[in-house]
């Protein structure tokens, strides 16, 4: 299949030859840093406009989805986070779960095609990355659904309720295991880059008293555990079972989770798992609210990353963005996690646009400038809210493509590619086997490749890179003068030994 990259500016490269102008130029846009986006499904949120089954609100679907992904690939985006599963209904073909109504109108019925496969083919096709993304124990925000599939879960006693919400009981080892048997169907299933778990876990404030519905299950099987840890126990176990399929399955697949913005209070989380108390005044109020621990999760090792929904800007009186996003970079490279923050547009109608803007270069920098291992990255909620910063990011903060961080854990020598040619303005390469994925460059004639390679031995110096491709060829114009290379990319977005073509 034919890339859809667009072709590199002769210009814009020549100019990064400039010692003084390629240091600043990679400074602000680095060779590894996620780059993410989050399009929300749920209720139409980023997508889709129009749910129904015919061809045309099929084709509108399709076209969204299109402009979506066309609009990260100019941005250089690395990853799109895909909603595949709000409320116990999915975006994909499953045998466990009913279809989601957001897509076909209907809970339960058909929409004729499967989006994740399709949206993980299209980001492919544009060499962005493609993450599920799960909203693991949420079934209802108050809607009582009643598919063959809800009537079973009804019947089986799986759901918990409190409020308005409505969850698959995090208590029960049948309802667990539904769990990891729906994400199995994903990892199994597609050709995905990475799953990941945003924070509905328990019902928010679900009491701990004799009165909560699940009192006597917790009574029976832990009752020399607070109640609160019981529950926060519960998830660390369904995380933990989680991130162990995908180990046994496809190990490349990253897993991660997008928790609250703030933990690691004194009175938290924070002693217990050796960290340094957080320093701002906000509440980790999803220690006690609905039992999320990702402390935990860093420390067991049962997350790649965190990607903490730090949802407010740099001036904010309790919780401003700096110091929380700092504290967060420290204590996941204690943990040996890697950690994305995730930052929202949500505001950005209103008050300055300007000023929203240059808050989130703020953010963008902050991350930069306090990563310990390289480890960086920001999420961005959400998809619908890109137009209003495309022409800031993709300026100077992102004005080359880069590549995911490397999991350094994972030591891959991977060979170069063979039969390296270039016609007619198409690179191609004999692929690797057990390789998806590769990086391009493109390397001026007057610059050495020992010029070339990046000054922290991270292979070919980042201004050089071009792009990513899941096909073993990559289309680079007929502009002469250049000295390409292609190096496999592996799941854990390690880099193997470049091929060069004189």
């Amino acid at each position: 299949m034919k890339s859809i990259a667009p072709l590199f500016s002769l210009k814009n490269i020549v100019l990064s030859l400039l010692f003084m102008s390629m240091a600043a130029s990679v400074a602000a846009s680095p060779k590894r840093e996620m780059r993410g986006v989050w399009i929300a499904t749920v209720w139409g949120i980023d997508w889709p406009s129009k749910q129904g089954v015919s061809e045309n609100i099929r084709h509108q679907q399709q076209q969204q989805l299109s402009d979506i992904l066309d609009r990260c690939k100019q941005m250089n985006l690395t990853t799109v986070c895909f909603q595949v599963r709000g409320m116990a209904d999915v975006m994909f073909r499953s045998e466990l779960e009913p279809w989601s109504s957001f897509v076909s109108g209907k809970r339960g019925t058909d929409p004729g095609w499967d989006p994740l496969e399709w949206v993980t083919a299209e980001c492919h096709r544009r060499g962005l990355e493609c993450y599920a993304w799960v909203n693991p124990f949420r079934w209802s925000s108050g809607t009582d659904y009643s598919s063959p599939q809800d009537k079973k879960w009804k019947d089986n006693g799986w759901l918990l309720s409190h409020g308005k919400y409505t969850v698959f009981n995090p208590g029960l080892e049948e309802a667990r295991q539904h769990i990891v048997d729906i994400c199995r169907e994903i990892v199994e299933g597609y050709d995905i880059d990475g799953l990941i778990f945003d924070d509905y876990f328990y019902p928010n404030r679900i009491p701990e008293t004799s009165d909560a519905p699940d009192y006597h299950l917790y009574r029976n099987e832990s009752p020399w555990m607070t109640f609160g840890d019981w529950r926060r126990a519960n998830i660390h176990k369904a995380i933990a079972d989680v991130k162990s399929m995908i180990s046994d399955t496809k190990p490349y697949v990253r897993f991660g989770i997008s928790p609250a913005g703030v933990a690691g209070k004194d009175e938290t989380s924070a002693a217990k798992w050796g960290a340094e108390c957080v320093n701002v005044k906000a509440s980790d109020w999803q220690y006690k609210e609905i039992y999320s621990d990702p402390l935990g999760m860093m420390y067991q090792g049962t997350v790649d990353f965190v990607s903490p929904q730090i949802y407010w800007p740099t001036t904010h009186d309790t919780a401003p963005y700096i110091p929380l996003a700092k504290w967060w970079y420290s204590t996941a490279n204690m943990y040996g996690s890697h950690l994305y923050t995730s930052v929202t547009l949500e505001r950005i109608n209103t008050g300055s646009l300007a000023e929203h803007r240059r808050d989130l270069e703020r953010q963008i920098d902050c991350n930069r400038r306090s990563n310990i291992d390289g480890n960086q990255g920001i999420m961005i909620y959400s998809a619908k809210f890109l137009p209003k910063v495309s022409h800031t990011l993709s300026g100077e903060l992102f004005a080359y493509p880069s590549l995911t961080p490397a999991i350094k854990s994972a030591e891959e020598t991977t060979e170069p590619p063979r039969n390296l040619k270039l016609r007619h303005g198409s690179l191609s390469w004999h692929p690797i086997n057990g390789v998806r994925r590769y990086t391009v460059y493109a390397v001026p004639d007057e610059v050495s490749i020992l010029e070339a390679m990046d000054e922290n031995g991270d292979g070919i110096d980042g201004a050089f890179l071009i792009g990513v491709t899941y096909e073993p060829r990559y289309e680079v114009g007929t502009e002469k003068g250049y000295r390409y290379a292609v190096c496999a990319y592996s799941g854990f977005s390690t880099e193997g030994t470049p091929a060069w073509l004189d």
